[in-house]
Order: C-alpha cells, then structure tokens, then sequence
C-alpha cells in the first residue's frame, strides 16, 4: 500500500490526539512521580502497562 503525506486537517487532528496523551500520561505520572516508562511498543506505569497487541491495536492490563 502506498503511503500519502497528511493534510493540514489530518496533522492537526494528529497534533491533538497528541496533546490528550501527553496530558493522560502526565496524569498517570502523578500517581507515582517518575513511575511512567515508555518503550517500543510498550508504555507501563503504577500498575498499569500498555502493550502494542498483535492485531496492530493497543491493549491495557494490570502491571506485572
């Protein structure tokens, strides 16, 4: 499949969806300051870990 540059719209949009992961990651960090780790595929926090599922999706489960 070939892949096309965003438009303004979609980099706009993007640029937002950003902005509320940014701020749920700083909220997830106030829980236990420093406790936010992000990987290839993986962001984990205080007792939460959020994992790249085999589908392409995004999973959330309990921390190991």
């Amino acid at each position: 499949m070939r892949q096309t540059m965003p438009t303004a719209d979609e980099n706009a949009k993007a640029l937002e969806i950003a902005a509320r992961v940014a701020a749920l990651l700083q909220e997830l960090d106030a829980l236990q300051p420093g406790g936010v780790q992000v990987g290839p595929g993986r962001i984990s926090g205080p007792g939460v870990e959020i994992r790249r599922s085999f589908d392409g999706g995004w999973t959330a489960r309990p921390g190991r």
